[in-house]
């Protein structure tokens, strides 16, 4: 008979033989917004109608009081049965699960999520995610489930022209790595909560935010305060999200549940990344129209810098770390042969918005 696994705080998790569900709680490691949350839900919907109703996931309440790292380990503990987040969180823990999270541009190493994807499906990738896991020391099977980028550089009190047109200006930003790659071309950056965005740009504190995109800046209201906004942005030109399973309770599964989630996780790739263009361009278009935002281009002076700061950055990485190392030479081996195709036939693509 099929068996229900609840996974309990502190408990493990415990076995119903009277139903036919096995039902996953997962536990998110950061807030949600509305699109990746209602992504999450698809997936979800997806597992449960291709399982004919054999496996059912149940969406946490947020809890901000757990780390990451800790929820995660729980998960490895089978204290909890999965979670969802994003990776490049744990680089602090493992630095190589920022080139599977958020990998950084660099002059050599332009990844989109196209060609991050012909890498991670072709060219080994997959097998270096899942091997991670084992670095890190956590019992884990991983599924990435949302590709989105590239992230807007953000919003301004006034416009720049140039770099130096920056300087001494506080800018918030994401508490991450990009905060060691900003400061090194020169920006002040302020690594805040998003709760305190509008708070502190009310109070004048902040000269720039750098948050996501149009849509999630739109929902919280940044336009009110500030109305220079520059989307083009190099920060993170590919955001992933995936869920994270005990593998214990993976291997438990059958075959076919296997497959479905397998399955499952591909079709969220695409509809979410797929989705964001509508869901931004609209956005976008109503800033402009109903909230009189200034949209401009970002300097190509910026993408330069970055681009060499980040490259200085990595490098530093992979000499300090040999798993960081070897997936970085993975990523190089594959922009030898896949980017110089991808960016031959794209070209003609880039001035068909115009």
């Amino acid at each position: 008979m099929k068996k229900i696994l609840y996974y309990i705080l502190a408990s493990g998790f415990l076995l119903n033989e009277a139903s036919g569900e096995t039902i996953i709680e997962i536990n998110p490691l950061m807030p949600l917004n509305s699109i990746e949350l209602k992504s999450l839900k698809s997936f979800t919907k997806n597992v449960f109608l291709l399982t004919d109703g054999e496996i059912k996931f149940q969406i946490a309440t947020f809890d901000s009081k757990e780390k990451p790292f800790t929820k995660l380990q729980n998960v490895s503990n089978g204290v909890y049965s999965a979670a969802f987040g994003h990776t490049h969180l744990l680089s602090d823990k493992e630095p190589a699960a920022l080139l599977f999270g958020a990998p950084p541009l660099t002059a050599g190493l332009r990844f989109d999520n196209t060609t991050f994807f012909s890498w991670f499906y072709s060219a080994g990738g997959s097998d270096l995610y899942q091997e991670m896991w084992d670095e890190l020391d956590l019992n884990i099977k991983g599924f990435i489930l949302q590709t989105s980028g590239p992230r807007a550089l953000g919003w301004f009190r006034k416009p720049f022209f140039s770099l130096k047109d920056l300087k001494g200006k506080l800018i918030r930003d994401s508490r991450d790595f990009t905060n060691s790659i900003h400061r090194e071309i020169g920006l002040s950056v302020v690594p805040m909560k998003v709760a305190d965005i509008i708070p502190e740009l009310e109070k004048k504190n902040l000269d720039g935010v750098s948050w996501c995109c149009p849509s999630a800046d739109l929902s919280i209201g940044i336009h009110d305060l500030i109305d220079n906004y520059y989307p083009q942005g190099a920060s993170k030109n590919i955001l992933n999200a995936d869920l994270y399973l005990n593998r214990n309770l993976y291997t438990n599964l059958s075959s076919l549940q296997k497959k479905a989630i397998e399955f499952a996780a591909s079709v969220s790739v695409i509809r979410h990344s797929s989705s964001l263009v509508y869901e931004n361009g609209k956005a976008l278009k109503e800033l402009v129209e109903n909230h009189n935002v200034t949209v401009h281009d970002t300097p190509s002076e910026y993408f330069k810098k970055y681009q060499e700061a980040a490259a200085f950055f990595l490098n530093k990485k992979a000499q300090e770390n040999d798993f960081f190392a070897k997936v970085w030479q993975s990523q190089k081996d594959f922009a030898i042969i896949g980017l110089p195709y991808w960016s031959k036939v794209q070209h003609p693509n880039m001035g068909l918005h115009d």
